[in-house]
């Protein structure tokens, strides 16, 4: 009951009216350093101090500095988008996968589209906490030929939840977006969380696409630019046709950082 009521997106859009405030001073100062020291974050890879952010808000979408925490490029590799813990990691030949054990779902109505999986696909789902970095980059070099908004529901995609709400990606909020690369095709989803004020796609600078269909698109994408962002903790799922795929070079559980090599690709 309580995940039902704290799901519903007014609050979470709410919420997110609290983490722009600006003034009082103090009291936006306040809520930087009593989350900053609840989440434990350091200013190592960031730009300044936590005192030159003027909100919550701009406090958690702190971006890096490229001094301190440079990205470099790697057209052989398939790169992690975000920083996380790769809470699932598997290679499936139906429409199904894992959001925990026990537990899955459809992956065509996850990505509101029908994908051949005869030939298998990798899915990689990153969980970012709210105490992560909360901006995500391309993970390849491409063009995104679509995208797809859809989801009514901001649920949390913590453990508790996801244990507990069935089909939870499919229900929050998600963008999908689709990656042309050479003759095949990637996808990433980045699904919404309970708090989240928003996902923001750079590649869609006049917002997000109306909900509930396709948005063709040919826009090139270069791996490691920075894509879009979450206002609050989420989660990004990755789908690879296993037929570009030579290698996998990360395990389920691990903790993984933007940049990040996670698959080889076939030359």
């Amino acid at each position: 009951m309580l995940l039902a009521l704290i799901s519903w997106p007014r609050l979470s859009r709410f919420y997110g009216r609290i983490m722009r405030l600006q003034r009082p001073r103090f009291l936006a100062g306040a809520m930087i350093r009593r989350f900053q020291k609840h989440y434990r974050i350091t200013m190592d890879d960031f730009r300044g101090t936590a005192g030159d952010y003027r909100s919550l808000s701009e406090f958690f979408l702190r971006p890096f500095d490229p001094q301190k925490r440079p990205l470099n490029s790697d057209s052989g590799r398939l790169l992690s988008p975000a920083d996380g813990r790769l809470s699932e990691l598997e290679l499936v030949d139906r429409d199904q996968a894992t959001q925990v054990k026990g537990w899955t779902y459809p992956l065509g109505l996850l990505l509101a589209e029908h994908i051949d999986l005869s030939q298998k696909w990798h899915v990689a789902t990153i969980y970012l906490s709210p105490g992560d970095y909360h901006r995500f980059h391309y993970p390849l070099s491409g063009r995104i030929s679509g995208c797809f908004h859809g989801g009514a529901r901001l649920f949390p995609v913590n453990g508790f939840s996801v244990n507990r709400v069935k089909h939870l990606y499919i229900r929050n909020e998600r963008v999908v977006t689709r990656f042309a690369l050479g003759g095949a095709t990637v996808y990433m989803v980045a699904v919404g969380a309970t708090f989240v004020g928003g996902i923001g796609m750079n590649y869609l600078p006049h917002g997000l696409t109306p909900p509930g269909r396709w948005q063709e698109l040919d826009i090139p994408a270069e791996q490691m630019a920075e894509m879009g962002h979450f206002a609050m903790g989420s989660t990004i799922v990755l789908l690879i046709p296993a037929v570009l795929v030579e290698s996998v070079l990360v395990q389920k559980g691990d903790a993984i950082r933007v940049g990040q090599p996670l698959f080889k690709i076939k030359n």
